[in-house]
């Protein structure tokens, strides 16, 4: 979002916009008030209630300290739109692996990307567009 909701709420700081948009949380600051939960109006934040079950051998060693490393019971967690990929130019595992290419993602900013285009050639809308988050997230239709 544009505007997040969930960043003005922490009491502690642990959630913010990056300067590329994306809006993370640091779970070692997270005091799981879940204030963040109440104000996200798209439901996009999880509260996590039980430690995280993976055996390390199983762990992806590609971690980023803000993505994909597990987070401890009692915080917040949300998307972090794979940002241990796409710091690096890749594209958010989602996008990479959906079988017919309905995902997209890209820089906003850039007027020559496909983002661009399909916000400009496609019929797009956003959820929830009333609140004035201006969430970054479209659904398009596919004609």
């Amino acid at each position: 979002c544009r505007h997040p909701a969930c960043v003005k709420v922490c009491p502690v700081k642990a959630t913010w916009q990056e300067p590329d948009g994306i809006v993370v949380i640091d779970s070692d600051w997270c005091i799981g008030c879940r204030c963040c939960m109440s104000a996200c109006p798209y439901g996009a934040r999880h509260f996590n209630w039980s430690e995280p079950t993976i055996p390390s051998a199983e762990l992806n060693p590609d971690t980023h300290y803000l993505g994909n490393r597990p987070r401890p019971k009692g915080v917040v967690e949300k998307c972090t739109f794979c940002i241990h990929r796409t710091r690096k130019g890749r594209y958010p595992a989602c996008v990479e692996i959906c079988p017919v290419g309905a995902r997209k993602f890209g820089n906003l900013l850039d007027e020559k990307s496909e983002m661009r285009y399909l916000l400009r050639e496609k019929r797009v809308f956003v959820l929830k567009d009333e609140l004035n988050t201006q969430p970054r997230f479209y659904y398009f239709y596919a004609t």
